[in-house]
């Protein structure tokens, strides 16, 4: 297929702490172009306005290859598959871009995932979905949740801040429209911009009135690839300098992103989270620190809340630490939870990749090297509140604990 994505289907630098890392693409690149986005230059998209088409057919075998012949079909992709993992779908570009409207690539892979009932989280901030071609093959399958991304409900801050996509009006409408429907709703409210952004109490009495189930928040990571002429057209008409107040706070270097301070990030989501259940909405924590504070197990999306969404990614740092609130944290926690016996290697890009062994690396060796690594990003030293104990378990594994001196549990409650 000329111009097509190579990489449809692969697991996200973020298994180590995320309950979906499985996730696929059907368009490499997105028209929305929004100001914030981190994608666009990262995962394979290169700096162009061309969108490059994956191959339906060629995931559709993927699929039915990994189901039919489990003896001939290896590697990590085939070994989630069978596990019935769920499928984040839009993890790197929408989905349900203006594209798909005339290429229809979703159209063909969402008839044949719908059909044998795979369960997906789809990611998206278009009204597509709620066309009567797509809301039909949605309603074959009640596994399905979809979850729509904002960071703003005002239509003139849209405008500013997402030019190129629809009004927050218009894909409110989609949501309302899908939730009578009977087809599961959630919002992801990313980035919320400090200062440009709703009150916490308009964005969740909103998100109420249309019918979705559950919340999930996260801050804006200011990316590095801010020096374009769409970051500089916000800040220009903004008249706010977000990389002025970004530094002015003190924010560090998250990798390829500057990042609020912890303390600023749990006073606003602990603000979002009092809305979400004033009005019996589940809330998510997003910011990766955090997201503890959520009120469900599987980080920040809250699909383990929902029927079909069992297998999701429990062998994982994040989960650890979510089920070792007011106890130690220990790695038996996790040390029995189904993961795939693959490589993983190809999937991550050469700085994140550690020394092979035995010529491959499992998940099982990035976990373990994480977990007892405690200049590594991904240790649990890293979550707000975690702190190393210099102790060693039965199997001679780092155990972590609680800081005391932080009276958490005025948080996690």
């Amino acid at each position: 297929m000329e111009n097509s994505y190579k990489n449809p289907i692969g697991i996200t630098s973020q298994f180590s702490f995320c309950g979906l890392p499985f996730r696929l693409d059907t368009y490499a690149g997105c028209a929305y172009s929004c100001t914030y986005c981190f994608a666009r230059l990262r995962g394979g998209n290169v700096n162009t306005k061309k969108i490059r088409i994956a191959n339906p057919d060629l995931i559709i075998s993927k699929f039915k290859n990994a189901i039919n012949k489990p003896k001939y079909t290896t590697g990590i992709i085939a070994e989630f598959i069978r596990n019935q993992t769920p499928l984040h779908f839009g993890g790197m570009s929408d989905p349900f871009q203006p594209i798909e409207s005339t290429k229809k690539i979703t159209l063909q892979i969402l008839k044949y995932l719908c059909s044998i009932q795979y369960p997906l989280v789809i990611s998206t901030k278009s009204n597509l979905l709620a066309n009567l071609q797509y809301l039909e093959i949605l309603k074959d399958n009640p596994y399905v949740v979809v979850q729509f991304s904002f960071s703003t409900i005002q239509d003139s801050v849209g405008e500013l801040v997402e030019p190129y996509a629809l009004k927050p009006s218009e894909i409110l409408k989609a949501i309302e429209h899908l939730s009578k429907h009977d087809v599961k709703t959630t919002i992801r409210w990313q980035p919320y911009i400090p200062n440009v952004s709703d009150s916490p109490t308009d964005f969740v009495q909103t998100a109420n009135n249309v019918g979705v189930k559950h919340i999930g928040f996260e801050h804006l990571k200011l990316p590095v690839e801010r020096d374009n002429p769409l970051w500089k057209k916000l800040v220009s008409k903004l008249q706010f300098d977000i990389t002025k107040y970004y530094k002015d706070l003190n924010c560090v270097s998250d990798g390829r992103e500057l990042v609020l301070p912890t303390l600023i990030k749990l006073s606003t989501a602990l603000l979002v989270k009092s809305e979400c259940h004033k009005v019996g909405l589940s809330f998510g924590a997003a910011d990766n620190e955090i997201q503890h504070l959520s009120d469900y197990d599987c980080c920040c999306s809250g699909i383990d809340q929902f029927i079909g969404f069992e297998n999701w990614n429990k062998f994982q740092i994040g989960y650890a630490i979510k089920k070792s609130i007011g106890k130690k944290i220990k790695f038996s926690t996790i040390g029995n939870q189904w993961r795939p016996q693959g490589s993983i290697d190809q999937y991550l890009n050469s700085k994140t990749r550690i020394e092979k062994s035995n010529g491959h690396n499992k998940i099982d060796h990035y976990i373990y090297s994480r977990w007892e690594d405690l200049n590594s990003p991904f240790n649990p030293t890293r979550y707000f509140g975690v702190v190393d104990t210099d102790e060693r378990d039965d199997s001679g594994m780092r155990v972590y604990e609680w800081n005391d001196s932080l009276e958490l549990e005025n948080y996690w409650i």
